[in-house]
């Protein structure tokens, strides 16, 4: 169920109520998974969770997002974005943090991730090319299958092609590094579609870990890439968007200096969950900041911005300590994980990534797999066991 969970996190569209509460297929995979590892747990006499190095944190940013319950002013709408960004997400951390123990635990975690992102990859490719071929592609709002806008496609894609990049860089055997070509060519292609400067910038931070990562060959892939984004650039819808980005830029001025207008006047306890709302050019409503911290602290207050920084940054300075130290498959993930932390980083200064049901879910699995796959390399290190599992 962790892999079906971990493949199907656009499934949140699919959404139905049970009698007054409403619901998506993505949270029914994720109490589905957590009821199974509760039984399973408690048969082999376990009571309780994994113990981790984020505890702390986690515990901070669990008790900033439930005071934003209360301050919010619709405490029931609050309430369902606490569940479905934070309690679900955090409690399915722990799960795959368990569970993840062996090299053949994150391959097939890795199979089920890329065979799902594939088929959400194909369905926005199949509504991409229906519009093209009509001649209605608007690159400003660029056609998707299922979500209300590209660029939460686009987010969902960051870490997919971070995780696609390490496989083809680092996996072990011939046939996993050729599972991560078609993987990466299909997730970046897909991603392009839509359009997303801050995409573009994610692709970028990527790009720069993969030249700073390969010394050895680092001023052919240096060239190489240069040469595939300038022809990127290029292609004529491409390059239109890339066109709007003054005017991106001074809107997401006007969108912070308004968020951080709210910071002021409530700057330790922000105005909760769901609470910000802000009528861009007095027309388009925007419900996130379109900036990861300013978000986090609108949305959760200073607390809730300042837990979720240390956990972020301490992920992405235990990546980058332990990948010298990992081999073989393990490697890869890490790799993956890491650069997947920097390009939500890097998009996160002029967009909102984790602010969504798939993104939350996905941050976190993301979280589960570091730590899982630093665990591993250290007990092969001390133990000397072989890398593969069952």
């Amino acid at each position: 169920m962790l892999l079906v969970t971990a493949a199907s996190l656009w499934t949140y569209t699919v959404r139905w109520r049970y009698g007054p509460l409403p619901t998506t297929l993505l949270e029914n995979l994720i109490v589905i998974a957590i009821a199974l590892y509760l039984v399973g747990a408690w048969r082999a006499g376990r009571r309780r969770p994994i113990a981790t190095s984020l505890d702390i944190s986690i515990v901070l940013l669990l008790v900033a997002g439930a005071v934003s319950v209360v301050v919010a002013k619709d405490h029931r709408g609050a309430l369902g974005l606490y569940r479905a960004f934070f309690l679900e997400p955090v409690a399915l951390f722990y799960v795959a943090a368990d569970l993840l123990r062996h090299t053949g635990d994150f391959r097939r975690l890795i199979g089920a991730i890329a065979i799902g992102s594939s088929v959400f990859a194909a369905l926005n490719v199949v509504v991409f090319t229906r519009v093209f071929l009509a001649h209605a592609v608007q690159v400003g709002s660029a056609p998707n299958a299922l979500y209300g806008d590209a660029n939460y496609v686009a987010m969902y894609f960051d870490p997919i092609i971070a995780l696609a990049t390490g496989v083809v860089l680092f996996a072990d055997t011939m046939r996993w590094r050729l599972i991560g070509v078609a993987w990466l060519v299909f997730s970046t292609g897909t991603q392009l579609l839509m359009f997303s400067k801050g995409s573009y910038l994610a692709l970028g931070a990527i790009g720069v870990i993969v030249v700073m990562s390969v010394p050895r060959w680092r001023v052919p892939i240096l060239i190489g890439l240069g040469a595939v984004a300038f022809a990127i650039s290029r292609i004529p819808l491409v390059a239109y968007r890339i066109e709007t980005a003054y005017a991106s830029i001074m809107g997401r001025a006007e969108i912070f200096s308004a968020s951080i207008k709210m910071i002021r006047d409530s700057p330790i306890f922000g105005v909760g969950l769901g609470g910000f709302s802000y009528q861009f050019r007095g027309a388009i409503p925007e419900v996130y900041p379109h900036d990861i911290w300013l978000t986090f602290w609108v949305e959760l207050g200073l607390l809730g911005v300042l837990a979720f920084g240390v956990i972020l940054f301490a992920l992405i300075w235990r990546a980058i300590r332990a990948l010298p130290r990992t081999s073989g498959f393990e490697r890869a993930v890490l790799w993956g994980v890491l650069a997947a932390l920097v390009a939500w980083t890097v998009h996160g200064f002029v967009d909102s990534p984790y602010w969504k049901n798939d993104m939350s879910v996905e941050f976190w699995v993301l979280a589960a797999m570091e730590l899982a796959a630093i665990r591993t390399a250290m007990q092969r290190s001390v133990s000397g066991a072989p890398r593969t599992g069952p």
